[in-house]
This record gives C-alpha cells, structure tokens and sequence, in this order.
C-alpha cells in the first residue's frame, strides 16, 4: 500500500517533462515530505529532504516559457473545482486561470484550485474580481503563478496595478512573507529574491478608452503582457449584442498590431518594456486565429462552457435514440404485451404528436419543446401497468436539416461530387480566367470588412432574428462565457445563392479559414468549416461545378492578394 500511494504522490507531481524513476518507489515514501508545495527553484535552510527536492523539482515559469518564444494556450476556470482543475492540467494546458472575477468563489475556493493545479505541475493565474491592493495582496499570497487584473485604462492605472504586485519600495504590497503559502510558509529561502521575477503580471484592457492608450500601457515597467477584452470593449462601443461587428474588430487590430510591433522595436533595441499580447478566443475569432495572427497567450476555452457544449449534445443524443425501457420474462408473453403496447404507443405519438400518453404527461424542453418523463415510466412500469413500453424520442424532435448531417456523411458526398480543393492563388487564376464566382459565406460583418473583388456574399449562419425572453437570456448568459450564439443557419441560403448565380455557376466556396478535405495527424477524416457545409448544401441542390477555398481567406489576406475593405 505505501508503494502504491508513493508512486501515484510521483505521478500526480512529477514535472509534465518525463519523471525520474527510483528504484524502490517506497524509499519515497519513507522521507517525510516536510515541504507541501511545488517549488520553483526555492532552498531552505529547514533541511527539505533529498527525495523530496528530487519530486519538488522547478518547472519552467510562464515567464520563462514566453521568453523562450513559446505561445501558451490555456483554460478559464468558472466553477472553481480542484477536479476540473486537475483534469485541465493533466489534459496538458499550459495554464489555468482560476476566475474570481466573474467565478462564484473567493480566496478559500481559490486556494483549492491552486493545490490542484501546483499537484499537477501547471501554473495557475488569479483573476482579480477588481484591481486593488487588498485583492492583489491576498490573491499573491497564495502564490500563483500570475495575476490578471482587470479593466485597465491608462499607463497611470497600469503602473498602480504593477505596485500591488510589489513590495516596498517599488510598491506597496504588504509583507508577510515568512508566514504565508506562496513561500511554502517560510520554507523556502529565495522567495522574496525572486517573487517579482518570476510573477506574471497581465493587464486587461477592454474598454474603448484603454485601447486608446494600449501602447503606452504596454510600455509600463512592470507590465508583461497586455490581455485583450473583446467582449467587455463591444460593450463599451455600442456593441454588446455583437462582438464580432466589423467596427469592433477593427479597433481590436489595430491595438494588436501596436502591442506587437511596440515588442518588436524594443527586442531589437534591447531596451524599455514591451508586454507580450494576450487575448480571449470567440465564436467568431477562434484560437488557432490567435496564435495565426502572433498573440504570445491565448485563452480558448472555458469549463462551464465546456461542460454546457457536451451536455446538450449528450442530451440530444439521448433524445434522438430509440430507446426500450421493461423487464425480462415468459419470451411468448412478453412478445404479445410488447405487440399491444406498440400500437398503443404508436396511436399515442399519431394522434397527440407525443411520445407520452395522458399516464405519462409531456413536459417542455428549450431544445424542442417536448420531451418525455422517464421517472413516470419506471413508477407505470414498477405498478405492472405496463411490461414494455417502446418509445422513440426522435418522433417528437425535428429532424436534421442536412447542414447539421454527420461530418463524414459530407465528406463521402463531396468526394463523391468531385468537389476539389484549391489553394487562393489557383483561386484567384480560376476568377480571373475561368470565370469562377468566389461565394463568400461569412456573416455579413465580416464580408464588409475585407473580401477578394468581385466575390459575392451569402451567409450559410445568419444572426438570430427572434428575439424572444428566451433567445435575450441564452445570448447574455453565452457571451458571459466568450461564446457568442447569435447565429442560426441561414435557411434561405440555397434559395439566395440560386438568385444571385444560378446552377450554372463556376463556384468557390470561402469562409474564414476553410476547414479541409485532406487527412491530416490531427483529422484524419478531414475538418469541417462553414465553407464545405455550403458545398455540401450546393451539390445537394444540384450545382455541380463547386469548389473549395483550402487555408480560407484567412490565407487569402495573409498572402497580400487583392482585396476591398471598408464596405458601409
């Protein structure tokens, strides 16, 4: 048993780089660990044992990593679960940040997270619910790897945050650093030598005021990496409804590319500071976007958001099924109950439309507007009202429409299309000589803010147009998280197109990045993009003369090829 628990304590600590190996993994076991935490570099004149220096070994700060010119992708933690924290680290994030500004926990809930994460060797970064002494103080002791600190507005701002993070005198931190957990109570000797060097300081701007200043705010002695808000700077433009408003994006590359090149001039002066530039992924500014566009630190992804993605798809999964519920008995029996009680069930679902009858009430769901009560099955089946009850859910839900297929039921069609690949320059000679249209099925704002001449917009998602209490609550509780669920597939899409090219045409689809048809390591069925659904739609219609933009006009653009920005 004290084996066992001494190599799951190794595996649980051990760096993410492949761990030492003992010999006798209870020899382990027999030092007393008297250090709890992961250090990072740390000695102590209080004796920490040989083994458990071995196990407490230093992984590489973020600020080390940043420096070597790594791009770290990490997780948002809303629901404050050492759990969830533990699995984010040990899915391999490079970072967790452990939100107490729009979370529901504080310090105590926190510090859970942080022993999560320290266990299993990942950096974690506390957002501050608000940038103050008081926040900074308690949240620093604790010892994370960093701090996010919000609503940043001008360098003056930038420069007060940064002294939270420091002691005096070059700041106004309170000192109790023999006693508190960032320097392991007191064990370890160097934190105060580098406590400072080795904390990650990022500041957020998101509001149109900050942008304005966000060069000079990158500028702050202090200040390592500039966070971007898109949601909170859509908000503050007008736009909350509609972070990805081309207005919006725009300002959000302008302050990019100052942020960037404002790092560039200092790494080749070697002088002054120059934050590295750190943003939030969106629906409609993924994070492969992001690191694309040269952002040193991106969040792609949020638990609670996660979690709701893959619950609503395990609930439509179960929803569609057909599904048998009853009890084993006398096969002759059981097969004339099943017989009767189909055409009872059946009639039910004809005539009420239904999969319930007045036993078994129906109740609404915001997927389809009916479902079925399973427990008030089982209590008819437990009274022997019924031995067999067959259901099928999939009667009371809409079908698919053939935009929300199966993936690789799309890509047989395609390849059975012939519909063929082409990279943007092939597609601009095939415009220019061939008379191909380029059918741009980005949203609207998009195509307005840069498109190929001459290419033609319909958008295969549009935004939604109903706006009742429901759809007004799912768009503030989704953009709460980052996700912005406005959109609803376009079903005059088809009908569009047909009026603005005909059947005829000599079509290349495009959207943002393109998704692909080829195998790749990491797809080997292929990825599927807005642009080959609208393919798949086309050759379904009946076009037959259909192509696909490969890179997107993510590829056309970085390629310097033709283009008109700018449409009112």
């Amino acid at each position: 048993m004290a084996a066992t628990a001494s190599s799951l304590s190794h595996l649980l600590v051990a760096p993410k780089a492949r761990p030492k190996t003992h010999p006798n993994p209870s020899h382990l076991h027999s030092h007393r660990i008297t250090n709890p935490l992961p250090c990072r570099g740390r000695r102590s004149s209080l004796g920490v044992s040989a083994a458990a220096s071995d196990l407490l070994s230093s992984a590489p700060s973020l600020k080390s990593r940043l420096a070597a010119g790594d791009t770290l992708y990490g997780l948002f933690l809303l629901s404050f679960s050492p759990t969830l924290a533990e699995l984010a680290a040990l899915a391999g994030y490079d970072y967790v940040v452990v939100d107490m500004e729009h979370g529901p926990g504080g310090i105590p809930e926190a510090l859970a997270c942080l022993r999560a994460l320290d266990a299993a060797r990942t950096p974690a970064v506390l957002r501050l619910p608000e940038t103050s002494a008081v926040w900074a103080k308690k949240a620093l002791d604790l010892g994370p790897a960093g701090l996010m600190l919000p609503a940043i507005e001008s360098p003056a701002a930038a420069a007060e945050a940064v002294s939270h993070c420091r002691y005096p005198p070059r700041g106004v931190r309170g000192a109790a650093h023999p006693i508190i957990r960032a320097s392991a109570y007191g064990f370890d000797d160097s934190y105060l030598s580098r406590c400072e060097d080795d904390t990650l300081v990022i500041c957020q701007v998101e509001t149109a005021t900050g942008i304005a200043e966000i060069d000079a705010i990158a500028a702050v002695d202090g200040v390592d990496v500039v966070q971007m808000g898109p949601l909170d700077l859509s908000a503050s433009m007008g736009y909350l409804w509609d972070p990805g408003n081309r207005k919006v994006r725009a300002v959000l590359r302008e302050a990019e590319r100052k942020v960037l090149e404002a790092r560039k001039k200092v790494a080749a002066a070697s002088d002054g500071n120059a934050a590295y530039l750190g943003g939030f992924a969106m629906q409609n500014d993924p994070p492969e976007q992001l690191k694309l566009r040269g952002y040193h630190m991106v969040a792609g992804a949020v638990d609670f958001a996660m979690f709701q993605k893959a619950a609503l798809n395990d609930v439509k999964r179960f929803q569609e099924a057909v599904m048998e519920i009853g009890e084993e008995g006398d096969d002759e029996e059981e097969g004339k109950d099943e017989k009767e009680n189909d055409g009872y069930w059946t009639n039910s679902v004809m005539n009420s439309n239904l999969a319930c009858s007045s036993r078994i009430s129906s109740c609404s769901d915001f997927t389809s507007g009916h479902s079925w009560r399973p427990i008030e099955a089982m209590k008819l089946h437990r009274m022997r009202a019924v031995s067999s009850i067959r259901i099928s859910c999939a009667a009371t839900k809409p079908a698919k429409t053939p935009a929300e297929e199966e993936w690789k039921v799309k890509r047989q069609l395609l390849a059975e299309k012939r519909v063929r690949s082409v990279d943007v320059k092939e597609a601009l000679r095939l415009q220019k000589e061939n008379n191909f249209v380029i059918l741009d099925v980005r949203p609207e704002a998009e195509f307005k803010e840069a498109h190929p001449p001459g290419a033609i917009n319909v958008q295969i998602y549009r935004l939604i147009k109903e706006w009742t209490a429901w759809d007004i609550a799912r768009r503030a509780a989704f953009a709460f998280f980052g996700i912005f669920a406005g959109t609803e597939e376009n079903p005059e899409f088809i009908q569009s197109v047909d009026a603005k090219v005909g059947k005829n045409a000599k079509i290349i689809v495009a959207c943002s990045t393109g998704g692909t048809l080829k195998p790749t390591q990491n797809f080997p069925d292929g990825k599927q993009s807005r642009s080959l659904i609208a393919a798949y739609l086309l050759v379904l219609n009946g076009y037959s003369n259909v192509y696909h933009l490969e890179g997107g006009l993510y590829a056309w653009f970085k390629e310097g090829l033709p283009a008109v920005e700018g449409e009112e």
